[in-house]
């Protein structure tokens, strides 16, 4: 993408910040903010390689423009440029401690302090660290009492400067609450097994994985080498060992190959199942890496973004860094950067398999089908082939909207689970449903689609999907509004089920209520066609034809697929009493 300077951008001047504005200033100020506004437009589009290229244009013309430096900072993180981000924020906390006093006890940009403490530990200058660490300001979660990341950074920083004691004694942070504790618990753990005090590891570790940690990979392959390592010194910690690789995720890849491991070698040491810390910068990537995976969790956001870059900044070899940064990636839409990222992973057997996956879902934001097939076909074909493998292949039929051969893999993968749990069993009959009904099959769609109710009699979107799915065929209509209507009374604020309910509304004849819903419906869900359709329709049965057309052109604007195109341009030709009347 090349940005050229434009009248649009000579508009955008007034939008820069105050040093890089100038109207009658020396020609470099004017191309210096005219570099940071084509700057700001490429970060806008998420071309990130040219917002970087122009802030760094902008920095030659301004080196000193504190916001523009921060500009850049960010933008180069997002990019995963490690030189470029080391570089503004070390230029960015010189430049505030060279203006304060008192630098130890000044409090700095938060993003600034923790990328110039992600580039000290990625250089082992850890008296760097523990120079700049006062000056991050940790902001508060609600119901926390104490600034844990802060404590674990110190703790790791102390540990690598040789104060292990220290260091544990500086993770006994009683006040910590909620999730602190947990972040708290798990560093306490990695920092027993990093100063080799197995019997406490292995305790710790085993505590997390009974408290929270039963479903996370990670943390039981993490216990069960803890264990192993206390074996040496204690056999007993063998069986608990043997117990940990047992449990959990049976089809995992990462514990699939532990479990492999052992299985070969029952001799081998902890640290050979690969999830034990063995440096402080691998504990403080760690760190890095949970507030990534945990922000990413709750919503797309370029904080997650920038924790997990970090996390890969100090610890590049490390897999698990680059799959959490893939996975934040994809959900900002950067497709191409996220398979730069999956590169990193290289062929190590379980991080390779979970790389695929992600490198499956990048091809398929870019509607690369072909080459996302042709990566998943050799899994299917292994003989240790997953139902979650199938499932993937699935998936990925239905975002290309190959419905039929969706429903078909769905089918598979459904067989293959066999006696799965309940919950897992809905799902993919609520996915046969849905894509066999995407694919005109009703009559395939409707027992799927049932078998999903009976399985989760309660979930709001099982039952909004088949009672909507009746109701639109008037079929079952009693049963179709009663099922909806306790869709409606789960999540009353749901835009789909509000539709729903307005529809119902319609289909009895109710259409004042069927405006009222639909109109609540089309202000939650504004970029919807069929509830501007829907909103257009029930308008019109009460007479207020001018309002009806305004929505069925709002709908058509919104690109609908082509059968309710089609629908729309006939009501706005003959109106809806003409197409009523010809059935």
């Amino acid at each position: 993408m090349t940005l050229r300077y434009s009248p649009l951008c000579s508009l955008l001047l007034l939008l820069a910040p105050p040093a890089l504005a100038s109207s009658s200033g020396p020609p470099e100020a004017d191309m210096a903010a005219a570099a940071y506004v084509e700057g700001r437009l490429a970060a806008e589009e998420q071309d990130l390689a040219t917002a970087g290229d122009r802030y760094a244009a902008a920095l030659k013309l301004a080196p000193d423009d504190e916001l523009l430096r921060r500009r850049a900072l960010e933008i180069a993180i997002l990019a995963g440029d490690a030189k470029a981000a080391f570089s503004h924020a070390n230029a960015l906390e010189a430049a505030r401690r060279q203006g304060d006093k008192t630098p130890s006890a000044a409090s700095g940009n938060p993003l600034v302090v923790l990328t110039v403490i992600a580039s000290a530990a990625a250089d082992r200058a850890w008296r760097v660290v523990e120079e700049v660490r006062p000056g991050f300001v940790e902001p508060q979660p609600r119901g926390d009492s104490s600034p844990v990341l802060a404590a674990i950074i110190e703790a790791w920083s102390l540990a690598a400067r040789g104060q292990a004691d220290a260091a544990i004694a500086r993770l006994d942070v009683s006040g910590a609450t909620g999730i602190s504790a947990s972040y708290v618990a798990e560093h306490l753990a990695a920092m027993h097994a990093w100063a080799g005090n197995w019997p406490q590891a292995a305790g710790a570790y085993a505590r997390l994985v009974a408290a929270e940690g039963a479903n996370v990979p990670r943390l039981r392959i993490a216990a069960a080498g803890a264990a192993l390592e206390a074996a040496k010194t204690d056999p007993a910690w063998r069986e608990r060992a043997i117990t940990l690789l047992a449990g959990g995720a049976a089809n995992d890849p990462l514990l699939m190959d532990a479990r492999a491991r052992y299985a070969k070698n029952p001799g081998l040491s902890g640290h050979s199942l690969g999830m034990l810390v063995t440096s402080p910068e691998q504990g403080l990537s760690l760190l890095f890496l949970r507030v990534a995976a945990d922000i990413g969790r709750e919503r797309s956001s370029g904080a997650a973004l920038h924790f997990a870059r970090l996390a890969t900044f100090i610890s590049p070899k490390m897999p698990e860094a680059w799959l959490v940064t893939a996975d934040n990636l994809l959900r900002q839409q950067q497709p191409e950067l996220a398979i730069a990222a999956i590169d990193h992973i290289g062929n190590d057997a379980p991080w390779a398999r979970l790389a695929t996956a992600r490198r499956v879902a990048a091809l398929a934001q870019l509607e690369r089908w072909s080459e996302a097939r042709a990566l998943l076909a050799p899994i299917l074909a292994r003989p240790d082939s997953t139902p979650e493998d199938i499932v993937q292949l699935a998936d990925l039929e239905r975002r290309a909207a190959n419905h039929p051969a969706a429903a078909a893999r769905y089918a598979e993968a459904l067989a293959a689970m066999g006696d799965a749990p309940a919950p897992v069993r809905a799902q993919l009959n609520f996915m046969i449903g849905a894509s066999q009904e995407l694919a005109g099959n009703w009559a395939a769609a409707e027992p799927a689609l049932r078998n999903a109710t009976m399985l989760q009699p309660d979930n709001p979107t099982y039952l909004n999907y088949l009672g909507y799915g009746l109701l639109d065929r008037r079929q079952q209509v009693p049963a179709a509004r009663a099922m909806i209507a306790r869709a409606y009374a789960a999540m009353p604020e749901n835009g789909a089920i509000i539709d729903s309910m307005g529809w119902a509304a319609y289909v009895s004849g109710d259409y004042a209520e069927a405006v009222r819903l639909l109109e609540q419906a089309r202000a939650a869900e504004p970029s919807d066609p069929t509830v501007a359709d829907h909103l257009g329709d029930a308008l019109w049965r009460v007479g207020r034809r001018i309002e009806a057309r305004h929505a069925w052109n709002s709908a058509r604007a919104l690109e609908p697929d082509s059968k309710l195109a089609a629908a729309l341009a006939a009501k706005l030709d003959i109106g809806l009493d003409a197409i009523i009347a010809a059935k």
